[in-house]
Formats: structure tokens, sequence, C-alpha cells
């Protein structure tokens, strides 16, 4: 069979150079750096987190990896769940479409590794980079399959990333990132359910992938390895969700262009702290709202179309969960219009009790659209189509607001930045966030200063 789809992606990570990489690629990994970053400590400062940290870092006292934000030591595999768990938390964190959130279930565990192993910012940049490539061609050879059955890709598939980052952090070998690329097949299930019920464990969708990856590159550096082939093998990896072996075409997507160009590159980050499928219907009630200057009170109804898969999202109850309105388009639309914009306020008790919003909320209707269902999940877009009172009638369609196609401006991310880590970081930190951000973590003494911020206590 030649070179299995695991071991042609270790060869490439591992042999992966920052000299390799375009100036672009490497903007776009300080980029990612800096907003997970931002999308932790902004979980940090919020209630019950601290807890939720404290409590992962007693079940390993080993004193091997610092917890951002406590100045104290754990085991590194329970630093990265913790870490990974709270990046998640807000619903902030990046993501690549039909791949994964890479930020929050990879960038844990290969900047612990990086510093462990004494490497560089551009050591990190190249990590961070290897693990998105990898974590991105794994899972799209099934993500848009796994998305049919509702099973949430982005937990099953985090572990690829992670091993990935933690072995490119530590230096080693190919045959030691292809050994716990074979272990990382042993994932959790990952139902969509526990991500929009607001169940305690939600934040283990990307904390769990960290602390596996971790693990999988360790078992692997003592030998125990899974199979190679398992991408291959018909009893292998793809048959467990009933997907069969990896056929050419999945190989094409996990191989395709290796070398030649970069999946990292699409990469989209979230303005708004819900699910990535909401941003777009948001991002299109806002433009109408604000683009002709209408208020809530102009609305008769709103109308939404999109992919079948919207369907998914149309939940009408269950907002005393914060999660299961973060997972909510007809929420987060109605709360976008109602108040004039979507932050995590909006999705406080105060704003999902007020029954003025839940009568608005009634106004929101939802329907598949042909078009868009057949471009889908090549392309997604929302249609929406607003009625005033006075019968004025305004419709647009929109798609991700910072996508890879139109990514957010650096001021933009830094915008970002400060606003959610008000809470929680002081003036000063968060300038010298933004120096190092602006300079770039390739730049000599960098990463050493990151950890020294990291590492103060919150």
């Amino acid at each position: 069979m030649g070179e299995t789809i695991l071991q042609a992606l270790a060869d490439y990570a591992t042999a992966l150079s920052f000299r390799e990489l375009p100036p672009k690629v490497v903007e776009k990994a300080n980029d990612c750096l800096f907003d997970l970053v931002g999308c932790y400590f902004a979980a940090f400062a919020r209630r019950g987190n601290r807890e939720t940290v404290e409590k992962i870092m007693a079940l390993n006292p080993a004193q091997e990896a610092v917890v951002w934000g406590t100045e104290r030591k754990c085991g590194t595999a329970e630093a990265a769940l913790a870490l990974g768990c709270l990046a998640y938390d807000l619903e902030y964190d990046d993501g690549i479409s039909m791949a994964g959130h890479w930020g929050s279930a990879s960038i844990p565990a290969t900047m612990l590794s990086t510093l462990a192993h004494g490497g560089d910012g551009k050591d990190l940049l190249t990590a961070i980079v290897a693990a998105y490539e990898v974590g991105t061609r794994i899972s799209r050879m099934y993500s848009p399959r796994l998305l049919k059955k509702h099973v949430h890709f982005p937990c099953v598939m985090g572990a690829f990333a992670a091993a990935t980052g933690y072995v490119k952090g530590a230096k080693g070998s190919a045959e030691q990132l292809a050994g716990a690329l074979s272990l990382a097949g042993l994932f959790p299930l990952g139902t969509y359910s526990t991500a929009t019920s607001g169940a305690p464990g939600k934040g283990l969708y990307s904390g769990w992938p960290n602390f596996l990856g971790v693990q999988a590159a360790r078992l692997s550096a003592m030998g125990m390895v899974g199979d190679l082939d398992v991408m291959e093998h018909p009893d292998g990896f793809g048959n467990v969700f009933g997907l069969g072996e990896a056929d050419e075409a999945c190989r094409e997507t996990a191989l395709g262009g290796l070398g030649d160009g970069y999946r990292f590159m699409q990469v989209y980050f979230k303005p708004y702290p819900c699910c990535r499928w909401l941003h777009a219907p948001v991002h299109a009630v806002l433009k109408i709202l604000r683009g002709n200057g209408l208020l809530r009170d102009d609305v008769e109804r709103i109308a939404i179309s999109g992919p079948e898969f919207i369907s998914m999202y149309d939940t009408r109850t269950g907002y005393e969960s914060k999660v299961t309105c973060q997972y909510s388009i007809p929420y987060s639309v109605g709360a976008a219009a109602y108040f004039g914009r979507l932050g995590l306020e909006e999705y406080e008790a105060p704003a999902r009790n007020d029954m003025a919003l839940r009568r608005f909320i009634e106004r929101i209707k939802m329907s598949v659209d042909d078009e868009m269902q057949r471009n889908f999940p090549a392309s997604f877009h929302a249609k929406v189509s607003l009625t005033c009172k006075d019968g004025r009638s305004f419709s647009t369609v929109a798609g991700m607001p910072w996508s890879d196609a139109e990514p957010p401006t650096k001021q933009e991310l830094i915008d970002k930045f400060a606003f959610i880590t008000r809470d929680v970081l002081p003036a000063e930190d968060q300038a010298a966030w933004t120096e190092l951000y602006l300079g770039g973590m390739e730049v000599p003494g960098a990463l050493k200063r990151a950890a020294e911020l990291l590492g103060q206590k919150r």
C-alpha cells in the first residue's frame, strides 16, 4: 500500500520548518495565538471557571506545567485539559470550516510542549501551523458525513491536531507522531447534545482533545501505538461511524496539495460568542438594522433561510441555559436585533429571562433555501428578510463576518481582546500582549515574555 495517510502527514508535520512558512501564514499563526489567549482569560474571569481549573489541577499535582493565571503547576496533560476547557467556554474561539476548533483544542497542548522542550517563538508558530494543518486534513475526510449524523466532529477530531502540536513542540520524530495519530483515534464520541444542552462537561469538547493529544504523544514515545493504516483499514477509523475505509477521495482530501498550500489559512475568527453557524444570520440582521437606521420597535417579522442544517439550530426552548442560547438561531438573531448588539451580556440571565425579548423572538421564522442547500457545506450563507411595521422590507445574504475570505484586521482582533479580557487583565498587561502580538511571537525573547505573562496570578 505504500505510505499510509498518517505516515505521510507525520512526515510532513515533523519536517516543516519556520523558514518555509510564508509571511501571511506566520501572521495568521500569531492571530490564532493572540485570540486564543484572549478567549482563555475572558473565560477565566467568569463565575465558576477558576474553581473548575483548581479541580482539574488537583487531579494530578505533578509539577510539570504552569496553568495560566494561577502561578501554579500540575501535570502537563491536566494543564492542557484545563486550558482547553476554558478557551472553548465562551464560544469565542477560532475554527476552520468543516474541520474543527483547533485554537482551543490544540494550542494549549502545543504551547505547553514547546515551552517544556526549550523551544522559541518560531518553534511555537510552526507547531501551531502543523497542528491546524494535520487536524484539518484528517477531519475533512469525514466531517461532512459526521455532520449529517449530528456528530460534533470538532470534538472527535481535536486530538489529531493536539497530538501533532505536542509532538512538533517537543521536536519529536515522524515515527512518534504517526504513532500518536494512530492513538488519537481513541476519541470521545462527541454528540451534539452535550455541546448544545448546556451540560457542565461542554468545555471538555476542546479540553479532552488536548488531554488525549498529550497522552497519545507520550504513549507513542513508549512504543504503545495503534495501526498506522487505521484510516485505510476496513475495520479502522471510518468504519466506527459506518463510513467505511478511506477511499481515494479521502486520501486526496488528506494529502492533496500537502506542502504546496496551507489549509491553515482558512481559519475564521468570531466577533460573536456563539456557535459559528449562527454568525451568518446574526451578521445579516445587524447589517440590515444598522444600515437602515432601524430599531427593534420597527420590526414586524424576520425570516431566515439557509441550508437544511440550520434547522438543527431552530431552538425555541431551554433559554434558561446560556449554552442553549449560544446554539439557538432564533435566540441569537432575536437578541442581536432586540439589543442592537450581541456580546456576552446578551447571553446572561437578565437577557435570557427578558419576557419582552422572548415575545420578540416569536416574530422570527426559519426555512430551507434549496440553492443554499445545494452549495452546502462548501459554502455557508444565510438570507435574512426583515419586514417593518410600516410595510418596508429589507433583505440581505451574509456569510461569516470574519471568515477566511474577509478576515478581521489586526485592530479588530486587538479590540476584541481588550473588550473580552477587561475584567481580568489590567491595562498594562493588555498593552503588553498587544505589543507581543504586533511584534510577532517570532521575535527573539517573545515566547519567554509571553510565558511570564501567562504565569502571573489573576
